[in-house]
């Protein structure tokens, strides 16, 4: 399958099925609490910022960019926000807490697309926040340059303010996202580079080669900063016995 196909086609599914099991997961759970341990002084003192709410909408087009990344890195992006729903959704039946929202009178237009946001998304299944888990997956993007790595951790910190002005997530919330963003995200990176070197262990050298990424393509960063490969053959001078590193300055 084309590379862009295959990323526009896992990109819907993911949004169609996280939107409809977040919904159902709400549904489901009948009782719904706001727990003491969840609000925070901190959380009294936050003023409601209506305006934050457009920050707040950016989010739901805040992957799109993911499809400018190369293939494995999109793939790998995608484990990796796939597992962190998991493990909201969890949170969400274990942790059924919800937050008390104020009363806004729809004056302005800030007000009046948060009484949207109010009336579309309930308030409950936020501990963890799945909203500062994305952020923390999106925060160094796998996509872009110099100019992308400097701006996405600003608008994913903008969101993950935004979520607490806004009156949908409390300080912990965030906090438990984030932490649930960042653990997830390396460890299923950890897992493809465990692949990707047992995959380049099981092959020949001439495969290899074929293997290794061209000058000047978008591969990884990964790919570009990794050392050559070498094989070792073994005593008949076939099987290779072991994959040793390579200076690329020697």
């Amino acid at each position: 399958m084309n590379a862009s196909l295959e990323k526009a086609l896992i990109t819907v599914v993911l949004f169609v099925v996280t939107v409809l099991v977040f919904f159902a997961t709400g549904a489901l759970i009948k009782t719904h609490v706001s727990p003491a341990w969840l609000v925070t002084r901190w959380d009294l003192s936050i003023p409601l910022v209506p305006i934050a709410v457009w920050p707040y909408f950016s989010w739901y087009v805040s992957p799109l960019p993911l499809l400018a990344a190369s293939r494995n890195d999109f793939r790998r992006v995608a484990c990796a926000v796939v597992l962190a729903f998991a493990i909201s959704i969890l949170g969400f039946i274990l942790f059924p807490a919800s937050i008390q929202r104020p009363v806004i009178t729809g004056g302005s237009l800030s007000e009046r697309a948060l009484l949207l946001l109010y009336k579309y998304d309930p308030p409950w299944n936020i501990f963890p926040s799945f909203h500062a888990a994305l952020c923390a997956i999106l925060w160094r993007p796998v996509f872009g340059g110099v100019l992308a790595r400097r701006l996405m951790p600003v608008w994913m910190s903008i969101i993950c303010v935004a979520c607490v002005l806004t009156r949908q997530h409390h300080l912990l919330d965030i906090v438990a996202g984030l932490l649930l963003g960042f653990f997830v995200l390396a460890a299923v990176t950890a897992i493809f580079n465990q692949l990707e070197k047992a995959k380049l262990t099981r092959l020949r050298p001439e495969e290899l080669e074929s293997c290794l990424p061209a000058a000047g393509t978008s591969e990884t960063q990964a790919a570009h900063e990794a050392s050559l490969i070498g094989f070792e053959p073994d005593d008949a001078g076939t099987a290779p016995l072991a994959v040793r590193r390579l200076d690329h300055e020697k």
